[in-house]
């Protein structure tokens, strides 16, 4: 099985290589600073790595030697919206400089007959190695604990060492950054920024981490087995995932470091719901895809019930078997000022086979809006368009002190909100014979639930008919129930439709009840 992962990637990589080389206007790097949109620019760059990469493992000389040159004469490897007013965006180090240096070097090393290797070797050591090894001072990504740091101080770790340095030098640089990352996590090993960047910044110090054992001898991955295990225990179904915060709810799953930390650490495999493919990975990274090729089988394709509580990070996930279909509860707790922040706290998911009738809309098109002051007016990231209820009119508070805290409950997960100003929340889930009951209790509430399914109203019912099963909520109160809808896009550019049921609940109103049908 792992020669047929590995030759159906080969003849993928080939027919990549085949085609012509992507156009490339190095002009659109100015549209983001024009627009605040990142992806004109960004859907070239990432075809032109992803061309790179099928090259450089199947292509010919020549054509890999000319497309090195192109990238090494590109004005900065970092993308438009990481580049700061005050500095050089060709000496910007960020996450896609970082990997950029680390897929050259590689290259490098793999292949000897790629022509001007002093020339790419020199572009490597001046964009990036050197401002990294060199500066006096921490980055801002060594300071601000996040994906970011596992990600440049892997790929620039992993750069140094296929280039040749000094492990005494790489050690001093690298590995405390790395250090910092880890102690990020709780004792649970939940990664706040969801899975996808767990797969993103746990994956890169894995990559690094592996390196670093062939270099040396010294192994960093021992003593992380709660943070390996993070993505099997926040599975809804396979390739299914909870989408809280800036993620992805069905992400690219690279095999090679998945199969890679089961093998090392013995945790347990997440499920996949389909083969790999190269063409899948939207920035088309180097590291997932060699290792993968180098480590990788294919992932299990079915999963079981189980059940999960992460009370540090503030995430509950249990699937249960009901009839023939696996449906799966996913709760929200936390702090409203965690990387990637959604307001979002006490919000859930109710999904069937993976299809969420009540969703997470997850990451949205990441503008400069997106990510600037205006970021809660956002669709995406903003209370209004979460499974959350406003208090006494308030909607929730970004901040750290805004927060949520998870308790086991005898059938489910009871969360007790602090993030309404001077109103508080309580929310109790709990698993009956037929779906979910939820008890809200607090001062003057009205419910929201949002889903890409539009609600049919029927009296004091609303219906959420999916493709894979139906949610039918039994307590609404008719009398002032509303459906509204937004139009907005999702992380990729595409049009997303979502539909919010909002009605108040009346004071000693009994639980609400969701049956699964």
């Amino acid at each position: 099985m792992l020669n047929d992962l590995r030759t159906a990637l080969l003849a993928e990589l080939r027919e990549i290589a085949a085609q012509p080389v992507p156009a490339f206007d190095p002009a659109l790097a100015d549209d983001f600073a024009a627009t605040g949109r990142r992806l004109p620019y960004e859907t070239q760059y990432f075809a032109r790595r992803r061309h790179l990469a099928a090259l450089a493992i199947t292509g010919e000389a020549a054509a890999l030697s000319s497309l090195v040159k192109d990238v090494c004469q590109e004005r900065s490897w970092a993308l438009p919206a990481h580049w700061g007013a005050d500095f050089d965006p060709r000496t910007c180090v960020d996450l896609f400089a970082c990997e950029t240096a680390q897929t050259l070097a590689e290259i490098l090393r793999l292949r000897e007959d790629v022509e001007g290797a002093e020339e790419v070797e020199a572009e490597i050591r001046e964009r990036v190695l050197d401002p990294f090894f060199e500066s006096e001072f921490p980055f801002w990504w060594e300071l601000r604990i996040s994906n970011w740091t596992a990600v440049c101080a892997g790929a620039a770790g992993m750069a140094a060492l296929a280039l040749g340095y000094d492990t005494d030098v790489i050690r001093g640089r690298v590995l405390p950054a790395l250090q910092s990352y880890l102690f990020s996590f709780g004792p649970d090993g939940g990664c706040v920024e969801g899975v996808y960047y767990w797969i993103y910044g746990f994956g890169y110090f894995t990559y690094f981490a592996e390196a670093w054992r062939e270099a040396t001898g010294e192994d960093l991955l021992e003593g992380n087995e709660a943070i390996a295990a993070f993505p099997a225990r926040a599975q809804l179904y396979p390739g299914s995932f909870a989408t809280f915060g800036d993620t992805d709810g069905d992400p690219f799953l690279p095999a090679g470091l998945l199969t890679r930390l089961h093998d090392r650490l013995g945790v347990e495999l997440p499920a996949a719901s389909r083969p790999q493919r190269f063409a899948e990975d939207e920035c088309a990274r180097w590291a997932p895809l060699t290792r993968t090729l180098e480590w990788g089988r294919p992932l299990p394709e079915a999963i079981a019930p189980g059940r999960t509580l992460l009370p540090e990070v503030g995430w509950f996930v249990e699937r249960r078997r009901i009839g023939r279909r696996m449906w799966a509860l996913a709760v929200k707790g936390g702090y409203n000022e965690e990387p990637h922040n959604h307001l979002d706290l006490g919000s859930f998911i109710i999904a069937v086979d993976g299809e969420q009738l009540l969703c997470d809309a997850g990451a949205g098109e990441y503008t400069a809006a997106y990510f600037g002051d205006e970021r809660y007016e956002q669709v995406h990231p903003s209370a209004a368009w979460h499974s959350v209820p406003t208090v006494e009119g308030a909607a929730q508070q970004p901040g750290e002190d805004s927060r949520a805290e998870l308790v086991d409950g005898p059938e489910g997960v009871e969360v007790y909100v602090d993030a309404y100003g001077d109103g508080a929340l309580i929310r109790k889930f709990a698993w009956t014979d037929d779906g979910i009951a939820l008890g809200d209790y607090g001062p003057e509430l009205t419910e929201s639930f949002v889903s890409r399914i539009r609600p049919e109203l029927e009296g004091d019912r609303a219906v959420w008919t999916g493709e894979r099963g139906t949610l039918i909520l039994h307590g609404v109160n008719p009398e002032d129930a509303v459906v509204d809808s937004v139009d907005t896009a999702d992380h990729r550019g595409v049009h997303d439709r979502l539909w919010a049921l909002r009605f108040g609940l009346p004071a000693e109103a009994p639980a609400l009840r969701f049956e699964l049908l």
